[in-house]
């Protein structure tokens, strides 16, 4: 019997796999395919995504980026079944299905163990079927897409989206349901991104159906409207497994699911489809699994809409500081003040901190090319509780759009 049975080896399952092995744990590592190795973000999403975005910026054709994408995924993952196996992981390939609490079937083979962890990821929401409608995650698979796009969603993965394919000198036309594009941001930093990216030509449309579009006026629709959890397979039903709204498996602050030896990590949680949460909470997983008993902790959690520019966030934000009725001041500026954004040319630059009654910084929200770097350095004040007066002791290296940070606030 192994100690800990894994099902997905996506971000989540992979990073489950690394900390078992290094408590000595028997472990395995279920996944469909090795070709699905690696789940949505090395195969569909982050890794060739962030690519593209990365060669949009160059005079490179979209053939070019499809095929440079397709080495770098290659050899990101031709290492990682060698060292794990190496480390003494087993791996098992094929469909899982529950066949009680502690008891898994994988494609006719009986596995038992101990504790099973649930990391399946998440898969694009269906909201029509059309031959021409595809989702964000197949974009980066196809090496020929058309000119004129549609895209339902601006969160996201369709703003990420839209601003790479606008790049390649494609004609993008970005709807939303909602009154306005990132409704999980702050309500002053999505509408200044909505400027921006207007003014580099992406069409936006807020409070509309797609119902409202002839679909025959595209070349390509692609749907950017949320994710659903991989379950299907695995037969959960039977065992009575609690799941929260819209099919999420439920889990407590230790990341245990409603049956005892049963965990769940990552997309297949609902809580924060993000790969490096995923990873978190693997770990969280290992450690409560050996006796630890860790609570889940997304204080100072960072997250980034890599855009272009980018818009970034952690912590609490202005409308949620209102909303909240904490006391707070607000320290913001674009980055034209700054020498640092004329040599990196981050014209678009914008940073917002929110501070509270003892100077402490609890928020921050940035739009800059470099939002996803300079967000960690707010993410770290955060989480540490420091102030005000902390980051102004420290002197920060020039030129770079990181010092703006302790020069704002030394104002």
């Amino acid at each position: 019997m192994h100690e800990v049975a894994i099902i997905g080896a996506g971000a989540a399952g992979i990073a489950c796999a690394k900390e078992a092995l290094k408590r000595g744990l028997k472990t395995l590592l279920i996944e469909e395919s090795k070709e699905s190795l690696g789940g949505t973000c090395i195969n569909r999403g982050c890794i060739p995504t962030k690519f593209f975005l990365k060669y949009s910026h160059t005079s490179g054709t979209w053939l070019d980026s499809f095929k440079g994408s397709q080495e770098i995924i290659k050899k990101i993952k031709a290492p990682i079944i060698p060292f794990l196996e190496k480390q003494g992981l087993n791996f098992l390939w094929g469909k899982a299905r529950f066949l009680g609490k502690n008891s898994l079937d994988v494609a006719g083979v009986s596995v038992k163990a101990k504790n099973i962890i649930i990391a399946t990821g998440s898969s694009p929401r269906t909201i029509i079927n059309n031959s021409k409608v595809i989702f964000a995650d197949d974009l980066f698979s196809k090496d020929i897409i058309g000119d004129k796009i549609l895209i339902i969603g601006a969160g996201y993965i369709g703003l990420e989206v839209a601003s790479i394919l606008s790049n390649f000198g494609k004609d993008i036309k970005l709807i939303e349901k909602e009154d306005r594009i990132l409704s999980s941001f702050d309500s002053y930093l999505a509408a200044r991104l909505r400027v921006i990216l207007e003014r580099k030509g992406i069409k936006i449309e807020i409070d509309r159906n797609i119902k409202d579009y002839n679909l025959g006026d595209f070349d390509l629709i692609i749907s950017a409207v949320g994710r659903v959890p991989n379950l299907e397979s695995l037969d959960i039903e039977a065992l009575r497994l609690a799941k929260n709204p819209g099919g999420w498996i439920r889990t407590d602050s230790f990341l245990r699911t409603s049956l005892k030896g049963v965990y769940a990590c990552g997309d297949v949680t609902g809580k924060k489809l993000l790969a490096y949460v995923a990873e978190y909470q693997a770990q969280l997983c290992i450690n409560n699994i050996s006796g630890k008993k860790q609570r889940e902790d997304y204080k100072g959690l960072g997250e980034c809409v890599f855009s272009s520019p980018a818009v970034a966030k952690v912590g609490i934000l202005e409308d949620e500081a209102k909303n909240k009725g904490i006391k707070y001041e607000v320290v913001k500026s674009n980055f034209m003040k700054f020498s640092s954004s004329y040599v990196y040319g981050d014209a678009d630059g914008f940073i917002k901190i929110i501070i509270d009654k003892r100077k402490r910084i609890i928020g921050a929200g940035i739009i800059s090319q470099a939002a996803g770097e300079l967000i960690n350095i707010l993410s770290l004040c955060i989480k540490n509780n420091l102030t005000v007066n902390d980051l102004r002791k420290c002197a920060f290296i020039h030129p770079t759009l990181s010092e703006i940070i302790p020069q704002l606030l030394n104002f």
